[in-house]
């Protein structure tokens, strides 16, 4: 027999089922069921490397899902976040694993791209309490005080005890936002100053030039009472009609009605329209 022969009938009774996709996820449930982490962490990844299309983009995305949790549980956050992410691209209605990467990247200090992923999870599953209370602490931490009390008060109504006294507490962490710095300018003499009172009669009320940190300073107050954003953002004057400490600027009140009517809860339409920076502020109020 020549040699060409003898191995091509070696590759035919050698175990070829042992390098197939779905021998290899076999393989690794099992090792999962027998708590053989390690193992099953190279089986999977043995299975994704033998991938084809033949065997299915959603087995491909569970495997990377089966992965991710195991090399979570063993401290690998940054690769099972990888994994998680591989896996969304399929799997994009996965309520459970979108909440798994948030709380891996709020463990990372990603907490805008946690939130994110908390505000997907509940999208998919409007129901998942505990996503509500994990992005009530992410904004917590960032002292967005309105909606965390928001979604505790949700997360404490789907039925996370924890959250139900973070739903009451009316002290939360205030957000910085920015003051206008005092002139610095150095003062007149006092001659010069006299003589200037004598030439210019006094000013007793000055024009009020609105600011957006002032609306914001406001409706953080309301929403620190316990009023709903919605009842906030009503109470507030337009600066367009009436210019007056506190006063909010028209299109921010427009986009945050247009948010709602796309869908949106009152603390992602309050948070888009009414942040330091929002783009509908940028004009008109410095």
């Amino acid at each position: 027999m020549s040699p060409n022969v003898l191995l091509v009938l070696l590759l035919l009774t050698g175990p070829v089922s042992a390098e197939s996709f779905q021998s290899w996820a076999a393989r690794a449930s099992r090792e999962e069921r027998e708590k053989n982490d390690t193992e099953a962490v190279r089986s999977w990844s043995n299975a994704l490397s033998s991938w084809k299309e033949v065997d299915g983009k959603a087995a491909r995305a569970k495997a990377f899902c089966a992965r991710g949790l195991l090399r979570e549980k063993t401290g690998e956050d940054a690769e099972a976040v990888k994994d998680y992410t591989a896996c969304l691209e399929t799997d994009q209605k996965n309520a459970k694993v979108f909440h798994k990467r948030g709380l891996l990247r709020l463990k990372a200090g990603k907490t805008a791209l946690a939130i994110d992923d908390f505000y997907k999870a509940v999208a998919v599953d409007i129901r998942f309490g505990q996503a509500y209370a994990d992005r009530a602490r992410a904004y917590e931490s960032q002292f967005e005080q309105g909606f965390a009390r928001e979604d505790y008060q949700r997360a404490c109504s789907l039925g996370i005890k924890p959250a139900c006294a973070k739903a009451l507490k009316r002290t939360f962490p205030k957000r910085s936002v920015k003051t206008p710095k005092p002139d610095a300018s150095p003062s007149k003499p006092a001659a010069s100053k006299t003589a200037e009172t004598t030439a210019s009669p006094a000013k007793s009320n000055p024009v009020y030039q609105p600011r957006f940190n002032d609306c914001l300073h406001v409706l953080d107050a309301c929403s620190e009472s316990g009023k709903t954003f919605s009842a906030c953002i009503s109470a507030a004057p337009t600066c367009e009609e009436k210019a007056i400490k506190g006063c909010c600027p028209a299109a921010c009140l427009r986009l945050y009605e247009k948010s709602l009517n796309r869908g949106s809860s009152e603390a992602s339409a309050y948070r888009e329209a009414f942040s330091p920076g929002a783009h509908c502020a940028v004009r008109g109020l410095p």
